[in-house]
């Protein structure tokens, strides 16, 4: 009997994900892994195609229109490339080419690994984020590093979205809230278009990290106005469904309004109520309704809402703040190759005018900032980024 082949539908997060990316390319998740060692590219091929096979979610395509778009298999191995990254530094998008290229949920692959040479020598895993969130590609990615270290592969073949799990948990609607939030870098300047990044490393111990960042962000943008700011969070809800490995988008926000006198330990105690309230699993009443749909008329209406945003100097919320936390870097070496160092480089994702990711190792902690080029005027992201490391409490010196 032959074995039935991977198919799942496309679930409305997957949707405005591949609308954010028609409307600012590429819209991928890409998380790096610095280290040492060597490049055997021959063995990572191999490595990566027997962890695409046990998790292929990694290779699908989009397949039908509206309502009865799915995702299939399509039995094409993500690609292996050798590329020189001598001059590249990691801290911005300078000097990196190779992260520009998008990818065609149609025709795929909708997956690539980079074998970056430097110093340091860094692998990128390149997912388009219609196809999978971040949980889902360090999914795909501890299988890869699984083969390469001689072991079999987890794999994940769940077919479950968002939507499905989400509801299983939680019947009622998110509450929706006024779109009038500032944000940290202040008023638009200018009309151009597109986002840019930049990451820094800094050294110390930080207790609640998340929480910490969370105020010191809205402090920012009280700086430029007064308002309300409210930052969403990403959370996992693959949690909800005991033993679920999946490479899809299953992470659904939540929203942390911050007052002049909030605290880290009041954002911190917020998220756990949420989670603990199952807010997690909440979605909006017209969410179902975008898998129908056409994404031409979501791009159109996702730029007005840009263009309207920037008109206003105000927005849905103030950004996104995401913290991947510590990852186990021990499961992502192998083959020749020793991670130090795991990272995110932020989506391409224009009309979030905010977003922070955030991971930690031993004494260190790495923050990646990207905005719309509109609202970098005068440079705001280094001035925030800065302002941020200023005000970031040590563990050490916390009561």
């Amino acid at each position: 009997m032959s074995k039935k082949s991977y198919t799942r539908k496309m679930s409305y997060n997957d949707r405005l994900f591949a609308v954010s990316e028609k409307i600012c390319p590429p819209g991928l998740n890409q998380f790096v892994c610095e280290g040492e060692g060597f490049f055997d590219a021959g063995r990572w091929r191999e490595a990566v195609k027997t962890a695409s096979e046990a998790n292929p979610g990694s290779r699908i395509i989009l397949k039908g229109h509206l309502g009865r778009s799915r995702w299939i298999d399509s039995g094409i191995t993500p690609p292996v490339t050798e590329v020189d990254g001598r001059d590249w530094d990691g801290l911005g998008p300078a000097g990196a080419p190779f992260l520009d290229r998008g990818v065609d949920l149609r025709k795929g692959p909708v997956s690539e690994v980079l074998l970056i040479h430097g110093n340091p020598l860094r692998v990128c895993f390149r997912t388009h984020h219609a196809v999978m969130d971040g949980m889902g590609l360090l999914t795909w990615m501890e299988d890869v590093f699984h083969v390469l270290r001689g072991e079999a592969p987890v794999g994940s073949t769940s077919s479950i979205t968002d939507m499905e799990l989400a509801r299983s948990v939680m019947k009622e609607y998110r509450r929706p809230f006024p779109k009038d939030n500032i944000v940290p870098t202040g008023k638009p300047s200018g009309d151009k278009r597109g986002v840019t990044w930049k990451r820094i490393i800094i050294p110390g111990t930080y207790k609640n990290i998340l929480g910490q960042v969370v105020v010191l962000s809205a402090h920012e943008a009280w700086k430029y106005q007064e308002g309300p700011v409210r930052f969403a969070i990403p959370v996992d809800i693959r949690t909800r469904q005991k033993g679920l490995r999946s490479t899809a988008n299953l992470a659904i926000a939540i929203y942390v309004e911050v007052k002049k006198d909030s605290t880290p330990e009041d954002i911190a105690n917020d998220i756990r109520n949420q989670i603990a309230e199952k807010r997690d699993c909440m979605i909006d009443r017209f969410d179902p309704y975008l898998r129908f749909l056409p994404i031409r008329f979501l791009v159109n209406r996702g730029n007005a809402i840009i263009e309207n945003n920037n008109r206003r100097g105000l927005y849905g919320s103030s950004g996104l703040i995401s913290n991947m936390g510590k990852p186990p870097v021990i499961f992502f070496s192998g083959g020749g190759f020793n991670t130090r160092l795991i990272w995110g480089i932020p989506p391409s994702i224009e009309n979030c005018p905010f977003l922070i990711g955030m991971a930690t190792r031993s004494g260190e902690v790495t923050l990646s900032l990207s905005v719309p080029n509109a609202l970098n005027r005068d440079n705001r992201l280094d001035t925030v980024l800065q302002n941020i490391i200023s005000g970031l409490i040590p563990a050490d010196r916390q009561d």
